[in-house]
């Protein structure tokens, strides 16, 4: 018996067979040679195409010309191992030839990744071109160069970046500045440029200064302004588990916890949500790892526990309250919403509106689209993403996944780095442009390891309605495997709320579309949400 669990554009086949026919004639006699090129550029296999690209040659003519066509056209990691390759280059005439196709190429990808390869190199000598690209004119290349720039912990990266901070845009760029600062600094000045201008003025010129130096104090003022994250620990009665938390943020609008999508974790979104921060607090919220919860019912020989909704549930009331905050807007990802959908049904009085992203509405729309990765998977022969849709399913009586048995029955070996393959295409999968360099800088913090679990016969249009009407907002994106448009749309209708469908995004609005979300999300919950009542 089958049970279900949980444990951007593909790279079109256009793409690969132009890479093809642009192979270097010969054979290199450095680098990597015409037939393991050939060889990884058929392979299924994302780490053996990124090793590959890795190891290639920039100072060969062919291969940086290679090199750059694959960061044009292949998704995120293979760009990786792009940008691992062009960070070796030593000559003068490719480093010029780097730094011209950062200024000059007209594709947003190869800037990025440009910017990130030079960036590697941490040479004081290309700091200059760094802080020019700044000036970038497409603010996802602008937000790479800031994201960079971190490792750079000299003044003259400081300079730039509150210079950049003055004439800024936009709101992802800015966000990804004052997290940079902060990083470089310690100062936690907030979103305001102006701040951190009239501190760096003084900062700079003061002879007893020291980058990134603060004090206890300091931290806390900047707590308390809502410029630094604060910690918060609740320990719930009604749900027997701790909820750790993040906020940050201020302001007369409701407060909003923010739930990133299961096994996912809140650094995914944080840096995308300043829009909201600046009018509401934010509660970012770290689920507790299922092992945490006590008596869970559970299923197959290997006694895998059922998600535990209405424990967290009860849990977040339990936040609610011990924050006294009069109710929560709440914002959930993926199958997570379903934890909204359950809070409103038993605590609507608790909820001030439902804000859902990319959500699903059920244990079958969730087969439906274990259904899409295994077809278009097996069909684009694009194995990682058919071995992904084959992890979704497993047998509850021998606990054994569908990929296991799929392998077992077929006699086929596992890759080696099998699981990371496939964990990177599932990731993939939440852009619509996969090549986004944002896409690798989110890679290294978003998990959050909550344990597997044996998702439960969940339907939302099965379950009672909340006995108050809630406003709510559903945004999905076009590209979305995950979801699908009708079942949103469905899900929206059945609130008798709003569903907004995003024509640049997958399951990452919020991310692919900041701009337009943040002041979606924003409008909506000031038409349709009280404004908090100020405190005596």
């Amino acid at each position: 018996m089958t049970s279900f669990r949980l444990s951007t554009a593909l790279i079109p086949i256009a793409c690969i067979s132009l890479l093809l026919f642009t192979l270097p004639a010969n054979g290199q006699e450095e680098g990597v040679d015409k037939k393991t090129l050939s060889k990884a550029l058929r392979s299924p296999n994302s780490l053996i195409r990124h090793d590959t690209w890795s190891k290639m040659n920039p100072e060969d003519k062919s291969q940086f010309s290679m090199l750059v066509k694959i960061m044009s056209k292949m998704a995120w990691f293979d760009r990786d191992g792009t940008i691992k390759a062009l960070a070796t280059a030593a000559s003068d005439e490719v480093l010029e030839k780097m730094i011209s196709t950062l200024k000059k190429n007209k594709d947003r990808a190869v800037r990025q990744g440009m910017a990130v390869a030079l960036a590697k190199m941490d040479d004081p000598i290309f700091y200059k071109h760094l802080y020019e690209a700044l000036d970038d004119k497409d603010p996802t290349v602008r937000r790479v160069v800031v994201h960079s720039l971190r490792v750079h912990k000299k003044p003259e990266a400081v300079d730039a970046l509150v210079k950049r901070f003055q004439k800024e845009d936009d709101p992802v760029v800015k966000t990804f500045l004052e997290q940079s600062l902060n990083e470089l600094t310690q100062a936690f000045r907030g979103p305001n440029p102006l701040h951190w201008l009239s501190w760096w003025e003084t900062a700079k010129n003061d002879p007893d200064y020291k980058l990134g130096e603060t004090d206890d104090d300091a931290k806390k003022a900047a707590e308390d302004l809502g410029h630094k994250l604060k910690k918060r620990r609740t320990v719930s009665i009604l749900g027997g588990v701790t909820i750790e938390s993040s906020e940050r943020g201020s302001g007369i609008g409701v407060p909003i916890l923010i739930i990133p999508p299961y096994g996912y974790s809140e650094n995914i979104m944080l840096p995308f949500l300043s829009g909201l921060e600046q009018r509401h607090k934010l509660h970012y919220i770290k689920l507790p790892p299922v092992k945490s919860f006590k008596n869970l019912r559970v299923v197959s020989a290997k006694q895998i526990p059922y998600y535990p909704i209405d424990q967290l549930v009860d849990a977040f009331e339990d936040l609610r309250k011990q924050t006294k905050e009069e109710r929560f807007a709440i914002m959930a990802c993926g199958m997570n919403s379903w934890i909204a959908m359950r809070y409103a049904k038993k605590y609507p009085r608790s909820i001030a509106g439902i804000l859902l992203v990319a959500p699903i509405s059920g244990v079958k729309e969730y087969a439906r689209a274990t259904d899409r990765f295994e077809k278009m998977g097996k069909s684009r022969k694009d194995t990682e993403m058919h071995y992904f849709g084959l992890t979704r399913r497993f047998n509850s009586q021998t606990g054994e996944s569908n990929l296991d048995s799929y392998q077992r029955e077929n006699e086929i070996t596992k890759w080696d780095g099998e699981g990371g393959c496939i964990d990177r295409r599932s990731w993939s999968l939440f852009f619509h442009d996969q090549r986004d360099y944002v896409a690798s800088m989110l890679y290294p913090v978003k998990n959050h390891r909550m344990g597997s679990v044996a998702i439960p016969d969940f339907d939302l249009f099965k379950e009672k309605k909340p006995g108050l009407r809630i406003p709510t907002l559903v945004i999905c994106g076009k590209s979305s495997l995950y979801t699908s448009a009708d079942d949103c749309k469905g899900i929206a209708k059945y609130y008798r709320g709003l569903c907004l469908v995003y024509g640049y995004s997958s399951c990452m609005p919020f991310c692919e579309e900041s701009k337009r979300f943040n002041k979606d999300v924003a409008g909506f919950l000031k038409k349709f949400t009280r404004v908090k009542k100020s405190k005596k």
